[in-house]
Parts: C-alpha cells; structure tokens; sequence
C-alpha cells in the first residue's frame, strides 16, 4: 500500500494525498482483450446519448452497471467513487483506488465528465466505446487484486465538470471520491508549507464535495521532490539530529524515496 504523504482538514471534508505507483498498463479506455467477464453480470444500462439534441442543455449521460455473480450489498459495503479523464494521472488514481480501497463487497463508481468547453464532444459511439473500455479496466483492475466479489458503475456525463461531479456526489453518497494531480510546478510558499499543488477544479472539490476528497499523486514526481529535499545540505543536518534520538517520532521518514 502506498504511504500517505499529507492528511488535513479542509472545511467539512478531509483532504489526503497521496502517491500512486507508475503502471505498465494500458490506457483505460483502450480497453483490454485479455479481459474475462465470467463471474460479472449485468446490473443496468442508460444511454440519453441519442436525444441529446432535442435537449435544451444538449447534455446527455452515459451510464453502465455490472456486479459479480453472488454480490450482495449490505450494511458494511462502501461506495468508493473516482473521477476519470484521458490522462495517465487519473489512471493512476483509479489503480491506486483499487489497490489499496475497494474491499469484497464494495461498489466502484468511475465518473468521467464531458465538457464540451474543454473537449469538443463529435463522435458519440467513441464514447460509449471508452465507456465500455473503462468497464473492462476496471475489471481487470479487479481480476489483479484477489477479484473481489464488488459492483461497479461508469457514469460518462456531458456537462460543467465541476457542478457534473457534485451532483454525481450528492446522487450515489461516496464514502470517499478520489481524484488525481498532474504534479503541477509549485511556488516558493508551497514548497515551505509542504503543499500538494492543485488545479482549480481539485480545490473546488475539496472545498465544496460533502465527502473525503483523496488525491492521488504521480509518483515519479513525488519520488524527484523528495531526493531534491534531502539533496539540501541544511535537511541533511536536520534528518541526522532527529534520527539520533531514537524517542522522537519524526525519526525516520516514512515516506518511500530513493
């Protein structure tokens, strides 16, 4: 399991961040021939896809259920949901979800928002087909972690990505949503407070979701900013003064680095 890096308290709802492992895999909405769907069945589908048009808003929801064979939801199931887009990040959050989260019993919801703002929405059966892969991955995802008896859910919404996440929060009540970070370039006053840089729309989510929002970091990027910090000669002389005093808590790091 990966270490945390940072857990604060934002408001009503926790922030944690953490670091997420570099994956050999392919992109999630590539899909995967490899992917055996025995022990899955069919829960239910939704496409308003075909009656967008005639809509005022245009907006449209795509949305695939499936659950194991044998699952039964009880009181202890959780709801994990993820937030998804095309990038390698947010593969990562969804892996590290699944790794380290999602228990037998659980329900995975994997939510991706189509703002047309930001990626012109042309081709509507590419969309169902990256849907279709995303369940597949997710699957697969599965299949490595002692598969699981879980249900899962692919929402693909066209709208404003920020109030899209918000009303799938508020309709499904996650006990956590996780997200991911690009690992954007920090300033000076972040680099003395220890923060994890955030886009705009994940400091909206952690100031406005009801839940624990979880931010998953590349961890490549974690692993060059903690060599560059035991790089600076006053953190050396800092690390070995604490660590010679074996009753402090600050000891050792707990943190993995190279």
């Amino acid at each position: 399991m990966n270490t945390p890096l940072t857990a604060s308290g934002s408001s009503s709802v926790d922030q944690l961040s953490v670091e997420s492992a570099p994956s050999s895999r392919k992109s999630l909405f590539q899909g995967s021939k490899n992917v055996d769907w025995k022990g899955f069945v069919r829960v239910a589908g939704f496409d308003t896809m075909p009656d967008a048009d005639f809509t005022w808003s245009r907006n449209f929801s795509f949305t695939q259920q499936i659950k194991s064979e044998g699952y039964v939801r009880t009181k202890k199931a959780r709801t994990f949901m993820c937030a998804v887009d095309a990038t390698p990040c947010s593969e990562r959050a969804l892996e590290w979800l699944m790794e380290n989260l999602v228990d037998d019993g659980d329900q995975v919801v994997a939510v991706r928002i189509l703002d047309e703002e930001v990626e012109p929405i042309q081709d509507l059966a590419s969309i169902r087909e990256s849907a279709q892969n995303l369940l597949s991955s997710i699957v697969e995802l599965n299949e490595t972690s002692e598969n699981r008896r879980i249900s899962v859910t692919v929402e693909f919404v066209a709208g404003y990505i920020r109030t899209s996440i918000m009303r799938l929060v508020v309709m499904y009540r996650p006990d956590s949503l996780t997200i991911s970070t690009r690992g954007k370039q920090v300033s000076a006053l972040q680099k003395m407070l220890g923060s994890t840089p955030l886009g705009s729309i994940s400091k909206y989510l952690i100031w406005q979701s009801p839940v624990p929002v979880i931010i998953v970091r590349p961890e490549d990027r974690v692993r060059k900013h903690l060599s560059k910090r035991m790089a600076d000669p006053r953190r050396r002389e800092y690390q070995s003064l604490v660590g010679s005093e074996d009753n402090l808590p600050m000891r050792t790091s707990h943190l993995p680095w190279k």
